[in-house]
C-alpha cells in the first residue's frame, strides 16, 4: 500500500483517537479487524497478504465470532484489551503504529503498540510492549532470511530504515519541480515519498501526459497540478482513473515493483563488479612500464656478459648512458640466464598489460550500457525487466552450483580455486581426493587450489599451470616472482579449533611462479 493511501486511509481514525474497542477480530490468518466503540465509528481492517497489503476503517466489522487462527493473534488479543490512543504513520512510510493504553480489566494489561509494515511480500505485524522490546510477531524473521534486521521475541524493535524523499504535502513547488525535471512520471517514487506505481498511473492520468515520457518545461506545470491533486485525494485520483482499489492490480504492482527492486539491485552490483574490473585492468596495463626497463636490463647484461663471472649475486655494470647500474643477479646462473629472464619477466609484463587492456575495454563497453540501463529502469515494460535478472529457476541452480572456479589446463586436467574461506574448505576437504595435487601461495592468504588428478599422473606442466593461478588469487597477485606450495590432498589437514580455510600440510615442494587470474586463461 502506498505512503499516499496509508495516511489518506488513517486519517478518519485520528479524529476518533482515543477511543476504546470491542476486541480484535480475525476473519483468517493474515487479516486483523479492530471494531471501534461505537459501532457507528467502523472498524479498522488490516490486510497482511503478502504482495497486497493494505488498511482501511470501513463501517462493518465482519464475523463477530471470528476467533484466533494462529498463536500471534490469541497474543494480540490478549495484550492489546485497553484503548486505541494514537495511530502514527512514519512520515510517507508505509508503516504505521497503533498504540494501547493499559487495561484495568480483571486482569490488568500494561500498554503496548502494534507496528505494521505494509512493505509488499514482506508485509507484517509486530506487537511490543512501551518499551518497544517485541513479544510477538507474525512472522518471524531470523538471522537466515536478514541478517541485519532480526523480528524475534525479546528483541527490540527496529523499524526498516527511513527514505529520503521529498514529501509532497510539505515539499514547496520548487524542490519538486527540481526533483521531477528530466524524470518520467512513472519513475517518480524514487524522488517523491508516499507515491508508487498505482498513484503514478493515476497521476499521468489526472496530467494527461505519457508516464514514461520525461517532464520537460512544456509538461512539469500540468504534472505539478495534478501531483497537488494526487496528494490532496490519492483515492480520489485513483477512482477518478477507474483504478479504486483492486487487490489484484495492487499485487501485479508490487510484483513489478518488487522486479525493478531485484533488476536495481542485479545492475549495480554488476556496476561495482566491473568497475573494480576497470581499475584492476589498467593496474595492471600499468605495470607493462616496467618491460622496457627489464629489457635494457636485459641488453646490458648480454653486452657484459664476458666481464660477470658465475655465481655473483649482484653486479656493477657501466650503462649505455655512461651512467653506473647496479643490477641483482640469480647467483645459479650466467649472464645469458639472467638476461633471459629479464626478457621472459618484461615478455609475461607486456602480455598481461595487452589482456588487462582489452578485459578493461570490454567492461567499459559494459558499464556503459548498464548506466543507461539503470536510467530507464522504471520506464521498462515486464518482458524487459525479466532479461535484466536471471529467472528464479537459474538462480536456485546457481546456488547449488559445485563450489569453486573451474579451469582446465592444456593437458585436461580440471584445476578447482576456492574463493573465500569457506570455500577453501569445501574445496580442500569435500572436492578433492587423496592424490589430488592441493596449492597454496606461501605465507599469504589466498585460494586453496586443488588439480583433480582422477587416477592420472599430474605433469609438472600443470603443477605449474595451477600455481600460477594460486599465486593469482592470493595476496601476492600483483607481485612477478611468489613462491607456491604443492603436495598431495592426502597430506593437508585441519586441526580442531583452526578457523575456516586455516590448514596444516606436510611433504611440501614449493616453486616459483609469476601469477595468473583465472580470467588471463585463454
Amino acid at each position: 500500500m502506498e505512503g499516499l493511501l496509508l495516511a489518506s486511509a488513517l486519517g478518519p481514525l485520528h479524529a476518533r483517537l482515543p477511543t476504546d474497542h470491542l476486541g480484535w477480530r480475525f476473519p483468517d490468518a493474515t487479516t486483523l479487524v479492530l471494531p471501534l466503540v461505537p459501532a457507528e465509528a467502523g472498524a479498522l481492517w488490516i490486510d497482511l497478504r503478502p504482495n497486497a497489503p493494505r488498511v482501511a476503517l470501513v463501517s462493518a466489522a465482519g464475523d463477530a465470532r471470528a476467533a484466533p487462527q494462529t498463536p500471534f493473534q490469541a497474543q494480540l488479543k490478549a495484550r492489546t484489551v485497553g484503548p486505541l490512543v494514537a495511530a502514527e504513520q512514519a512520515a510517507l512510510d508505509r508503516r504505521f503504529t497503533l498504540r494501547f493504553g493499559p487495561g484495568d480489566g480483571f486482569v490488568p494489561t500494561a500498554p503496548a503498540r502494534l507496528e505494521v509494515e505494509l512493505t509488499g511480500r514482506n508485509a507484517n505485524a509486530v506487537l511490543c510492549d512501551e518499551a518497544g522490546v517485541i513479544l510477538g510477531v507474525m512472522r518471524e524473521v531470523g538471522s537466515d532470511v536478514n541478517r541485519h534486521r532480526q523480528l524475534r521475541p525479546g528483541l527490540v524493535y527496529r523499524p526498516p530504515p527511513p527514505y529520503t524523499k521529498l514529501d509532497p504535502r510539505i515539499a514547496d513547488g520548487a524542490s519538486l519541480a527540481n526533483a521531477l525535471a528530466g524524470r518520467p512520471i512513472a519513475g517518480a517514487h524514487s524522488s517523491i515519498d508516499g507515491i508508487g506505481r498505482a498513484l503514478s498511473a493515476a497521476w499521468a492520468r489526472l496530467a494527461g501526459l505519457d508516464a514514461r515520457t520525461p517532464l520537460d518545461d512544456a509538461t512539469l506545470p500540468a504534472a505539478l497540478t495534478a501531483l497537488a491533486e494526487v496528494v490532496r485525494d490519492p483515492r480520489g485520483a485513483m477512482a477518478a482513473g477507474g483504478e479504486g482499489e483492486d487487490p489484484a492490480r495492487e499485487r501485479r504492482e508490487a510484483l513489478r515493483e518488487a522486479a525493478i527492486t531485484a533488476a536495481r539491485a542485479h545492475l549495480e552490483d554488476r556496476r561495482t563488479l566491473l568497475r573494480t574490473r576497470v581499475r584492476d585492468a589498467e593496474r595492471a596495463a600499468s605495470a607493462a612500464a616496467d618491460a622496457a626497463a627489464l629489457r635494457a636490463e636485459g641488453d646490458l647484461l648480454l653486452a657484459h656478459a664476458h666481464t660477470l663471472e658465475r655465481g655473483a649475486a649482484a653486479a656493477e655494470l657501466v650503462g649505455f648512458d655512461g651512467a653506473p647500474v647496479r643490477l641483482t643477479l640469480d647467483p645459479a646462473m650466467d649472464a645469458a640466464g639472467n638476461a633471459r629472464r629479464r626478457y621472459e619477466r618484461a615478455r609475461k609484463r607486456e602480455a598481461r598489460a595487452a589482456r588487462a587492456l582489452e578485459r578493461r575495454d570490454e567492461a567499459a563497453t559494459e558499464l556503459t550500457v548498464i548506466e543507461a540501463d539503470l536510467v530507464v529502469l522504471d520506464t521498462l515494460d515486464d518482458e524487459a525487466l525479466a532479461t535484466i535478472v536471471p529467472p528464479a529457476r537459474a538462480r536456485r541452480d546457481r546456488r547449488r552450483a559445485p563450489p569453486g572456479l573451474r579451469v582446465v589446463d592444456p593437458h585436461g586436467f580440471e584445476v578447482v580455486i576456492g574463493r573465500t574461506a569457506r570455500e577453501n574448505d569445501l574445496v580442500t576437504f569435500k572436492v578433492a581426493r587423496s592424490e589430488d595435487v592441493w596449492l597454496h601461495a606461501q605465507g599469504y592468504h589466498g585460494a586453496h587450489v586443488v588439480v583433480r588428478a582422477e587416477g592420472r599422473e599430474v605433469p609438472f606442466e600443470t603443477v605449474l599451470f595451477a600455481a600460477e593461478l594460486a599465486a593469482g588469487h592470493s595476496e601476492a597477485g600483483q607481485s612477478d616472482n611468489v613462491p607456491v606450495d604443492y603436495t598431495s590432498r592426502k597430506d593437508v589437514w585441519r586441526s580442531k579449533g583452526m578457523p575456516a580455510g586455516a590448514v596444516q600440510y606436510a611433504r611440501q615442494r614449493t616453486v616459483f611462479v609469476t601469477p595468473r587470474r583465472r580470467s588471463e586463461v585463454a
